[in-house]
């Protein structure tokens, strides 16, 4: 049988979001697949060289549409570790509390498009409908809804407005229920057994030999995850389970962001109870007015003065909903980053597709790639 390549992509309900997959195919089967990514790359490595520390946080917002919060977290650890600048604690924990918040609804967002991929429209119209009241708390304390802008060097921008914790607890214990509902309308679906069991399989060892991170090594049986393995900001101090599977298939990937989400609510919630007993200050003191000091003393332009500031770099890296992020920060002593570098997982998880791709048929595409959740806007960055 003559083979040929046909192009999936850039815009096709499968990508969920502009890149092309490229698939040799021998009639249904798919024989060998070449990912081209690069149509939204946008320089935003280069371009935070030109803007202020805090500036590059709207950037961070727009690097991952569905997990802006968790960006923002990534590039302020590596710009305070450069800059030499200690937050305050109660700002650590109100940016857990945002990080898994935005964990629990960018899986939503990926349970929702996932299951709409397979031909389950009511998990799809729960699962928005959920998500919203997660925007809602975000919009309570951020302004926003998608972008937020809210994390700052030294701090967050503003304290969590009252009353926040008990609504925010209202809607942890409502998401909770619905978690089994989500599992009940799914894992009891022929048509999402048929679809997803032992389709995709990526071993454990191939995915660590790739760099894949996230969910799809969890799935895998790895119990590989940056808050326990290379805690940070505050996560030593809660209490909470790595999610993991043994299929390494679609079915694993969708059971470990599952249990990602009982237990970002585990973390919330214990995050929460610490905010309620803990009051205090959210913006570390004494910033220099370039990163925002709203009251710098008359007198005091020397912070504007480049080099002013102790040099240094800053390397961080964070748990995302897809993987593992990174952020390398230098500081040459000027109000501007020198050096701006982002290691995007989602990047290495689609190029591993050559691994778990060859093999199945074409209309396996969908929900295999489906379970891999696609974020192309970190990815082209």
């Amino acid at each position: 049988m003559t083979e040929m390549w046909v192009n999936m992509g850039p815009q096709h309900p499968m990508t969920h979001g502009l890149w092309n997959l490229r698939v040799r195919i021998e009639g249904e089967v798919i024989k060998d697949v070449e990912p081209e990514v690069g149509y939204l790359h946008r320089g935003i490595e280069k371009i935070s060289e030109d803007r202020h520390y805090n500036e590059v946080i709207t950037l961070m917002d727009r690097t991952c549409y569905v997990a802006g919060l968790s960006w923002e977290h990534l590039f302020i650890m590596a710009s305070e570790q450069a800059l030499h600048i200690t937050p305050p604690e109660r700002a650590e924990y109100i940016r857990v509390l945002a990080s898994e918040l935005q964990r629990i609804a960018s899986h939503i967002m990926w349970y929702s498009a996932f299951v709409q991929d397979l031909g389950l429209m009511t998990p799809f119209l729960y699962g928005m409908r959920d998500r919203d009241l997660l925007l809602d708390l975000f919009q309570s304390f951020t302004g926003g809804r998608l972008t937020y802008e809210y994390m700052r060097v030294g701090g967050v921008r503003n304290d969590l407005p009252l009353g926040f914790t008990g609504r925010c607890r209202q809607v942890l214990d409502w998401l909770m229920d619905r978690f089994v509902e989500y599992d009940q309308l799914c894992l009891s679906s022929t048509i999402f057994h048929k679809r997803c069991d032992g389709l995709g399989v990526l071993p454990e060892k191939l995915a660590i030999a790739y760099g894949v991170t996230g969910p799809m090594l969890r799935s895998a049986g790895s119990h590989r995850d940056l808050r326990k393995d290379r805690p940070y900001s505050i996560y030593p101090r809660v209490q909470f389970n790595v999610a993991t599977a043994t299929t390494a298939d679609v079915t694993g990937r969708y059971l470990v962001r599952m249990e990602e989400m009982r237990q970002a609510v585990r973390i919330s919630r214990q995050c929460l109870d610490w905010l309620d007993d803990h009051p205090g200050p959210v913006t570390a003191p004494q910033l220099p007015r370039w990163l925002g000091a709203p009251y710098a003393p008359v007198g005091n332009e020397a912070y504007l003065l480049k080099r002013n500031y102790p040099t240094g770099l800053g390397f961080s890296m964070v748990e995302e909903p897809h993987g593992e992020a990174g952020a390398y920060v230098v500081n040459d002593g000027g109000e501007h980053p020198y050096r701006v570098k982002f290691r995007s997982p989602v990047l290495i998880n689609i190029w591993a597709a050559k691994q778990y791709l060859p093999g199945y048929r074409v209309a396996d595409i969908p929900p295999i790639m489906g379970s891999v959740d696609v974020c192309v806007g970190e990815c082209d960055r």
